[in-house]
């Protein structure tokens, strides 16, 4: 190639460069104009929430009067379970404590519905250590919660029922024992023998001990003497008790005891421990 050729060359990349360059410089300006100008198109932000609308907000007011119903009631459970006392959701009636907009038997079926939905304590002895949930405002710690944030649902894993021929009762489990509710219980449905038979084979098999007939005179009974002989007089003759009897310490006190659980040796012997000789070295 002759050196004229290769000038003319060069020249050409060098002006191709220059147009390429400028082409460039006038892209990028001109980008740079249409940023500047145009307004940028606006990006919704995914973490705000969007507005409820007005159903929403009812449905969650709804929700908020029905907890704080619900609250309400569990408290005077816990409560009344604390001073040694059955609740029956009849009393709920008397109080008020259904939301506006809700009878009281609405507010009593949807209580009965939300215990079978949740998990909740049984009617028996409690096994292992059982505490009561806090009242919802203890829980909040004293937070007040806007009306259109909803509030935590309750727990009721300390709630038992139980179902007798007049009511149904509830107590708390953590804080009144199966023993005395079953007592509460027996007596409120005016059951009497099955309240004696009842209280006789429980601590002849718990403790193992039988009943002195004074045991009978204290809370939930309030019993006198003479009531409780009746009362065994009336168990002994029903076949269905065969088990239960009577026995005596030497100084006459009476006592009884479930030969399911207790010998008779045992329940003298017993008897007789708790009767004369505790009383002589306490």
């Amino acid at each position: 190639m002759t050196d004229t050729a290769e000038v003319g060359l060069a020249a050409l990349s060098d002006a191709a460069a220059v147009s390429t360059g400028s082409e460039g410089t006038l892209l990028a300006a001109a980008s740079g104009v249409e940023a500047a100008g145009a307004p940028s198109p606006q990006v919704p932000d995914a973490c705000d929430p969007e507005e409820p609308t007005p159903e929403e907000l009812a449905e969650i007011h709804a929700h908020n009067a029905w907890v704080r119903a619900l609250d309400a009631a569990l408290t005077d459970i816990r409560q009344r379970s604390y001073e040694g006392k059955l609740t029956t959701m009849a009393r709920w009636r008397k109080r008020s404590v259904a939301p506006e907009g809700m009878s009281a038997q609405e507010f009593e079926q949807k209580f009965a519905a939300y215990l079978d939905e949740h998990e909740h304590a049984e009617a028996k002895p409690v096994m292992g250590r059982l505490a009561a949930p806090k009242p919802l405002a203890v829980e909040l710690e004293g937070r007040e919660v806007p009306e259109d944030e909803p509030l935590p649902e309750p727990s009721v894993v300390d709630i038992a029922l139980m179902q007798g021929k007049k009511a149904t009762y509830l107590y708390s489990a953590a804080l009144l024992s199966h023993s005395f509710a079953k007592a509460l219980y027996h007596t409120a449905e005016d059951n009497d023998v099955a309240t004696f038979v009842d209280v006789v084979r429980t601590e002849s098999s718990t403790y193992p001990r039988p009943v002195g007939i004074d045991s009978f005179m204290n809370p939930p009974y309030l019993w006198a003497p003479s009531r409780t002989r009746e009362v065994y007089q009336k168990t002994i003759a029903t076949s269905s008790f065969k088990d239960i009897h009577e026995t005596h310490a030497s100084n006459g006190r009476t006592y009884y005891y479930s030969d399911m659980y207790l010998s008779e040796a045992q329940a003298r012997s017993l008897a007789e421990w708790y009767g004369v000789e505790q009383q002589r070295n306490p």
